[in-house]
């Protein structure tokens, strides 16, 4: 049992780092093509916005649609169809029809990300979840990164047409992946719903407030710190319209951010294993809002690439720790859709940045990077006095 498992983990680990290459050839361009198109800096804020929104549902639905299914079903649908999505956006100038887009490509793309971790949870001792959790951050940094450093050489060589062309071939693999690979999972580890809801504690009655008010924190939590996260999408345009850089180079920082990610989350999850999440989750948070606001005020690419790896360790210290944390106190049966709703106040971070980074750029520039990146901060002290490390459920 512990070997199928064990396989089984891996194999959807791997499967989550195709689908997230497929995605992170076009985040990089996304805003430098629609650019090219004519469309203006605060709309392209506007539309990744739609983007997140979608997401937003598609994580709440992937999670709750993997706990009453399997996980099979999510994974189908957020690898076959993101595929024909992603070509639409080469066949369209029709600004309503790229929101459109946008919305649906969001909600299909989400489907992988509450099921992935809910597994992975599910599947960790409370003493490795951070750990394990890390390991998965690590395989998505990586593969982000891969994707990132060849969405920009693509761009420069073939046109920005052929990073559609190859996401959506890409997508189609991890989809073949999951037909050919996985087999009918369920949530749960025991591979049986029933008996799995059935060997889970319920939440006590006098304890029910406390657990729900501590869930809703850590959600508004890490909806602040992903807020000024959601203004990344406007380091292409810092890149190449304030520092004179080509969408090469745009590649590199990605690459350089998703390397230094790929690097750094594992050892931080073990650490906070070790250390306690809480400390790590509120370092993360203070040091997220200080490299955003620092963007403000560079003008020069090693500045932004230093500047990007201090995010970099940002999300490496808060990511893996509080996806661990807000676990903890979760009973094995809404794992997955726990996650989801946690997903979601990511994306809903994710969304505020994106629409403020766009109006604040086209007025102030740089200097919105000021703006969205201050969240982080009052996320540091409502953590900070509002909530205390839980213990795991199981």
């Amino acid at each position: 049992m512990k070997k199928i498992i064990e396989s089984e983990l891996v194999l959807i680990i791997a499967i989550h780092g195709i689908a997230l290459m497929a995605m992170s050839l076009l985040m990089p361009i996304l805003p430098l093509y629609l650019t090219s198109i004519g469309i203006t800096p605060s709309i392209v804020g506007a539309m990744l916005a739609v983007a997140m929104i979608g997401m937003i549902g598609g994580e709440i639905w992937g999670g709750w649609l993997a706990d009453r299914t399997t996980l099979k079903i999510p994974f189908i649908v957020g690898t076959f169809l993101c595929a024909p999505l992603v070509i639409f956006f080469i066949f369209t100038r029709s600004i309503p029809y790229i929101f459109l887009i946008f919305l649906f490509w969001g909600i299909i793309r989400a489907t992988i990300y509450g099921p992935a971790r809910g597994y992975i949870v599910n599947s960790a001792l409370p003493s490795n979840k951070t750990t394990l959790m890390g390991t998965l951050m690590t395989v998505e940094a990586f593969a982000g990164s891969m994707g990132a450093l060849a969405s920009g050489f693509i761009a420069d060589h073939w046109g920005y047409n052929f990073n559609f062309y190859i996401s959506a071939g890409i997508s189609i693999l991890a989809g073949i992946l999951v037909i050919g690979g996985l087999p009918k999972i369920h949530f749960f580890i025991s591979g049986n719903k029933a008996d799995s809801v059935s060997k889970v504690e319920q939440p006590k009655q006098n304890n029910t407030s406390d657990y729900h008010r501590s869930f809703k924190l850590q959600c508004l939590v890490s909806m602040l710190f992903w807020w000024g996260s959601g203004a990344i999408y406007f380091l292409p345009l810092l890149a190449t319209e304030v520092m004179g850089v080509g969408a090469t180079e745009v590649g590199i920082l990605f690459t350089i951010i998703g390397i230094i990610e790929a690097i750094l989350y594992l050892p931080m999850g073990k650490l906070a294993d070790r250390k306690g999440k809480k400390g790590f989750m509120l370092i993360g948070l203070l040091l997220s809002g200080s490299a955003f606001s620092g963007i403000a005020f560079i003008n020069s690419y090693p500045l932004l690439i230093t500047f990007g790896v201090l995010v970099s360790l940002s999300w490496a210290m808060f990511s893996p720790a509080a996806i661990a944390m807000i676990s903890d106190p979760v009973p094995a049966y809404w794992q997955s859709t726990a996650m989801g709703f946690y997903g979601a106040a990511e994306d809903a971070g994710f969304v505020i940045g994106s629409i403020l980074g766009g109006i604040f750029w086209s007025v102030w520039g740089p200097l919105s990077f000021l703006v969205v990146g201050t969240p982080s901060f009052l996320g540091a002290v409502i953590f900070g006095r509002f909530i205390r490390d839980s213990k795991p459920k199981r």
